[in-house]
C-alpha cells in the first residue's frame, strides 16, 4: 500500500470507472479491492488503508456476513487440517501425511475438483468429506474463518469504504440454474439495502474467472440494478468491458505484485533498458 500510494494515484473503482466513462481516465490510476468479507479485513487491512490514505472497495458475501453460511474452501481447509485421521481417500486423491501434502491435497485436488462441479454436487462432495473424515461440520464459520459483521461495515463507511455485493452464497453463477441466480443477485442487493441502506453498488463475481459468467448473467445484472460487475482476471484493457471490469491479483509474492502493478515499467526497472 505504501507503493501505490508512493508511485500511483489510488482512486475508488466507482470513480475511477464513472472517469473512464467520460473519457477523462486518471493516470497512474490504481483501485484497490477485497474479496468476501473476512473479519481479518476489519481488524488488520483497513486500518492500513486509512493509514496510507487509501480508498478501497470490500465485496461481501452477504450470507456469510449475515452467518447463514460459511465459504466452502474453509469448510474443505477446516476438515482437513482438523481430522485425525491419517490418511485419506477420495477417488484418486489421496494423503494427510505431512502439512504440505494436507495442502495439495486441499488446492491441487479437492478445491480444483470442486470448481468443476455445479452447486448442488459441490454441496454433496463437501458433506462426504466430513464423514469420511470422521468430523461433524461446524454450523457457522470458526473463529479463524469468521466474516466481518455489519456493524462493522457501518462503521467502516462512515470513514469512506465502498461496498459491493458479492452474490449471497458465492456459487459460480454458470453452474446453478435461473431461479437460484436471482437468488444470489437479487437476495444479496436487498440485504445491502436492508442492513446498509446502501442502493448504488456494483457487483463481483464470484471464483471471476472467464468461464464463470457470460452474457446472459451480465445483462441480468444489469437489468437488477447494479452498476457495474466485476472479474478476477487481468488483460491490458480492464476497463473495456463495464459489465466485466478486470482485475490483477496481488498476493505474497511482492516481486509479482510489482510486475502487476508497473506493468512495462517493471521490466524497464528490472532490466536497465531503454522502452520507447
Amino acid at each position: 500500500m505504501k507503493l501505490i500510494k508512493k508511485s500511483f494515484n489510488p482512486i475508488s473503482l466507482s470513480k475511477l470507472i464513472e472517469l473512464h466513462e467520460q473519457g477523462i481516465t486518471p493516470k497512474h490510476a490504481v483501485a484497490v479491492t477485497f474479496d468476501d468479507g473476512y473479519s481479518d479485513f476489519a481488524d488488520y487491512a483497513f486500518p492500513i488503508l486509512q493509514e496510507e490514505g487509501i480508498p478501497v472497495t470490500l465485496f461481501i458475501t452477504t450470507g456469510f456476513v449475515n452467518g447463514d453460511i460459511w465459504l466452502w474452501p474453509d469448510q474443505i481447509r477446516y476438515a482437513v487440517d482438523n481430522t485425525k485421521r491419517k490418511s485419506f481417500e477420495f477417488g484418486e486423491i489421496t494423503g494427510l501425511h505431512s502439512p504440505e501434502n494436507r495442502k495439495s491435497i486441499i488446492w491441487d485436488n479437492l478445491a480444483d475438483h470442486c470448481l468443476s462441479l455445479d452447486n448442488d454436487r459441490k454441496l454433496e462432495l463437501i458433506e462426504s468429506i466430513y464423514k469420511k473424515l470422521g468430523l461433524d461440520r461446524p454450523r457457522k464459520a470458526p473463529r479463524e474463518y469468521s466474516s466481518v459483521t455489519w456493524g462493522q461495515i457501518k462503521s467502516m463507511i462512515s470513514y469512506g469504504l465502498e461496498i459491493g455485493s458479492h452474490s449471497r452464497t458465492h456459487p459460480i453463477l454458470t453452474k446453478i440454474d435461473e431461479e437460484e441466480l436471482i437468488r444470489e443477485l437479487v437476495g444479496s442487493r436487498l440485504d445491502i439495502i436492508k442492513n446498509l441502506d446502501i442502493y448504488d453498488m456494483a457487483f463481483c463475481f464470484p471464483n471471476g474467472k472467464e468461464g464463470d459468467y457470460n452474457l446472459r448473467i451480465q445483462k441480468k445484472i444489469e437489468s437488477i440494478g447494479y452498476k457495474f460487475a466485476i472479474a478476477a482476471f487481468p488483460s491490458s484493457r480492464p476497463l473495456e468491458n463495464r459489465w466485466a471490469v478486470n482485475r490483477y491479483p496481488a498476493g505474497n509474492d511482492f516481486e509479482r505484485f510489482r510486475k502487476n502493478v508497473f506493468g512495462v515499467g517493471y521490466l524497464k526497472s528490472v532490466a536497465s533498458i531503454k522502452i520507447s
